[in-house]
């Protein structure tokens, strides 16, 4: 019996080791067949052919007939050919993965960054409650004390309250604007402008102290307000009535002025350098001693057929020298139901 056992036994063994022969033979056989496949795609299925028929051809007849050269050089070609796309899809593929991933980043930042100046938006606007109480007492103490000017606690806080609004980007639509800017200065501004300070008081207590760079004044109504010493650069006063306002020894560097009414405005030593004017209206402006140097003056319009030989003999002012080469004076009709025309400042 135990003889019996022994024989299966050893049966059992041999037929696992042939078993695992077969498997090993079959494993052997798919690698083969894999890198048969790659070497017949990197390669290709006529090179070995074509080499072995040169190779037999020289060695019987010692020349190689034309057309077995051609079927040669064919197949070198499909195999350079085909490497060079395999490698180039090899190279891409990695590549695209780089500028998907770079710009999946970008628009990551970019929304991060729109969140930030979200929050920053949604913070400033709170300072809109602390300039209704401002602007609450202005009006209180006015009216109790009698006169025209204010305490220099409530001075302070008005300068203290334009020092702390900070410009900042905000959505227009679905994007941010492209430069920081302070609508709430623009806002205590006009508020001031239109409140009953004395204006001596509010020139020399208020304005030389305050901040009301990047002010947002799109479209204002500031006409006769008194702004002498104000510093308004890189403002944004588009379209904004400044008429007879008294901007004598602003500084306006860099402002958006562009289409504003500044008819009989004072800008007696104003600096006016890189503002921005193009469509202004500047007829009867007192310019005297201001700085016009790289204003932009595009279809700005004005009183006197020789307004830029005025401006550069009679006042020299500065900058007018440049402004002299780049601009022309030409009389033109302002609006389409002008039955006139008039002078207006144009490119050369």
């Amino acid at each position: 019996m135990s003889e019996h056992i022994d024989d299966l036994l050893r049966e059992n063994a041999r037929l696992k080791a042939e078993l695992e022969k077969i498997n090993s033979k079959k494993t052997l056989s798919n690698k083969r067949g894999i890198f048969k496949f790659v070497g017949t795609l990197i390669a290709g299925k006529n090179l070995k052919k074509s080499i072995y028929n040169s190779i037999n051809e020289f060695n019987e007849q010692r020349k190689i007939s034309i057309d077995t050269t051609s079927n040669l050089i064919a197949s070198l070609i499909r195999r350079i050919t085909r490497i060079g796309v395999i490698g180039l899809l090899v190279a891409i593929l990695p590549t695209t993965l780089m500028f998907y991933q770079n710009n999946l980043l970008k628009i990551q930042n970019s929304k991060i960054e729109t969140q930030t100046h979200l929050a920053e938006a949604s913070r400033r606007s709170t300072q809109m409650f602390i300039m209704g109480e401002v602007l609450s007492d202005v009006n209180i103490e006015l009216k109790n004390s009698g006169s025209s000017r204010l305490s220099n606690t409530l001075a302070g806080r008005i300068i203290g309250l334009s020092r702390a609004m900070k410009p900042y980007r905000y959505m227009v639509g679905d994007k941010l604007i492209n430069e920081p800017i302070s609508p709430e200065r623009g806002q205590l501004l006009i508020s001031l402008c239109k409140s009953k300070i004395a204006p001596s008081f509010f020139v020399d207590e208020i304005l030389q102290e305050s901040d009301f760079t990047k002010s947002e004044l799109i479209d204002a109504k500031l006409r006769g307000a008194t702004l002498r010493d104000i510093n308004l650069n890189d403002a944004n006063l588009s379209g904004s009535d400044l008429m007879n306002v008294d901007l004598q020894n602003a500084s306006l560097k860099n402002t958006n002025l562009s289409y504003a009414d500044l008819d009989d405005a004072n800008l007696i030593n104003a600096n006016l350098e890189g503002a921005n004017l193009k469509g202004a209206f500047l007829i009867r402006t007192n310019l005297k001693g201001a700085n016009l140097s790289g204003t932009i003056l595009d279809s700005v319009k004005v009183d006197r057929a020789d307004w830029l030989v005025y401006i550069k003999d009679k006042l020299k002012i500065k900058g007018a020298t440049d402004l002299f080469e780049t601009y022309k004076i030409d009389s033109v009709y302002y609006y389409k139901t002008s039955k006139l025309k008039k002078p207006m400042v144009l490119r050369r």
